[in-house]
């Protein structure tokens, strides 16, 4: 019981996987002709299984030569992939190249030439035929052609980066000014001395006392030498 479980499980993972990516194949190919599908690259890759099936693409043609290749390949037998250029809005065919598939592989190639730029819509038509079987095929774009820039997401080359310029040298700050200047040192006035230690000092004004005692003195010793003397 647990083995037919995990196969049922299995069975049911693997199917699940594979209906999304057919899915997701099967919506990238439009089968709108007023939406086709854009090429981002020269080369379209597909799988037909018998039943009836037309695809539209777009590209831009360049003014010059366009060449088509279309390589085919069928399980068994032989069976016929159209291969058209239509205008713009689909309305006239331009060129056309019918491809043949074949049980061992069968090449198909045409060129043609736009005398101006112009946007073109490719179709790809198979015709329901269930003797073929699958059908492999591949459609190759070369010459004179434009495509759409990859959708957001894609692998694409990184941007050239330029060398960053050189930074100017920023120069160094000022250095901060005092906003209040150091004491310049005053020159002494005459009415000042100096000690030894440096500072600076106001002389001392003589009292009355001591000058009359000053005085005294003077007058005590001219007495006393006139009194020597005579």
């Amino acid at each position: 019981m647990e083995t037919k479980q995990k196969f049922y499980g299995r069975s049911f993972i693997l199917t699940a996987i594979l209906a999304l990516t057919f899915g997701l194949t099967a919506r990238a190919q439009s089968t709108d002709i007023d939406n086709p599908t854009p090429l981002t690259s020269n080369v379209i890759e597909g799988e037909h299984e018998g039943e009836t099936e037309t695809l539209y693409y777009s590209f831009t043609a360049t003014k010059g030569d366009v060449k088509i290749t279309f390589d085919g390949k069928t399980k068994y037998y032989s069976g016929w992939v159209k291969v058209e250029l239509l205008n713009e809005d689909g309305s006239s065919e331009l060129f056309k190249i019918d491809g043949m598939a074949t049980s061992t592989s069968k090449r198909t190639a045409g060129t043609k030439r736009f005398l101006r730029e112009q946007k073109v819509i490719l179709r790809v038509s198979i015709e329901k035929d269930a003797v073929v079987g699958l059908i492999n095929y591949k459609i190759r774009l070369d010459g004179a052609v434009k495509f759409e820039a990859p959708p957001a997401g894609g692998e694409a080359a990184p941007p050239a980066t330029e060398a960053a310029p050189p930074t100017e040298e920023t120069a160094p700050p000022a250095e901060a000014t005092n906003s209040n200047p150091p004491p310049t040192t005053a020159k002494p006035s005459p009415t000042t001395t100096t000690t030894t230690g440096g500072e600076q000092t106001a002389p001392k004004k003589a009292t009355t006392k001591e000058r009359i005692k000053a005085k005294t003195k003077t007058e005590a010793k001219k007495i006393l030498k006139d009194v020597v003397d005579n």
